[in-house]
């Protein structure tokens, strides 16, 4: 009896260290779905026990339980219940199978469109071409101010935009890569989200690749 008590105590480590270890995006996910935690509540969740009729966590200092309904016949079952879970979970907060975990930065240096707002003397726009129409040149630094403010508020958005996104692909302020993406957008706009929809779609190949 101590041995079967002893290797079902090794079982639950092993699915206990491996969702902590490799699946804490699940664990998070757990507690936001189905005890409808905010992802700052989240944020260092931990699973600490697993049994045939539920899992046991520590969120915030508290323990959390989320019962398996109906509960399982034995251990052996974990994977596949956990993984329905996670499912279920992505289903219920809108968000895909697919997360992103990595920055991928600007394929080129590029010329950025704020360089087409900066009409004073030592800009591109100006010594290569404004400074050949004085009067022209005055009017454009004229309206400067307000095509800033204008560009400002299209690149604030764009960042909005983008923590959206990210939101739905398992980012939040708490990782560091989330910083880097809602940077990029609001400094580069649209060329970011080229990035980060060719990220996900290489790993979208790489899931479906897995299936065959």
């Amino acid at each position: 009896m101590a041995s079967l008590e002893a290797q079902e105590a090794a079982v639950k480590e092993r699915i206990v260290n491996h969702m902590n270890k490799d699946h804490g995006d699940s664990v998070r996910r757990y507690l936001e779905a189905f005890k409808q935690k905010s992802f700052y509540q989240v944020r260092d969740a931990r699973l600490t026990d697993v049994t045939l009729d539920d899992m046991k966590f520590n969120c915030g200092g508290q323990q959390v339980i989320i019962p398996f309904d109906p509960p399982m016949k034995g251990l052996k079952e974990a994977r596949e219940r956990l993984v329905q879970l996670d499912k279920d979970a992505l289903k219920a907060l809108g968000r895909s199978n697919i997360t992103i975990t990595k920055y991928i930065p600007p394929w080129t240096p590029g010329f950025h469109f704020i360089h087409l707002l900066n009409f004073t003397p030592g800009s591109y726009l100006h010594d290569g071409l404004l400074f050949q129409f004085p009067r022209f040149s005055e009017f454009c630094l004229s309206i400067q101010p307000i095509l800033l403010s204008l560009m400002f508020a299209i690149h604030v958005i764009e960042a909005a935009i983008m923590v959206k996104k990210l939101s739905r692909h398992g980012l939040t302020p708490f990782d560091g890569v989330w910083w880097a993406w809602v940077g990029s957008a609001f400094n580069e706009g649209w060329t970011s989200f080229q990035r980060a929809n060719a990220l996900i779609d290489e790993k979208r190949a790489e899931k479906d690749a897995k299936k065959h």
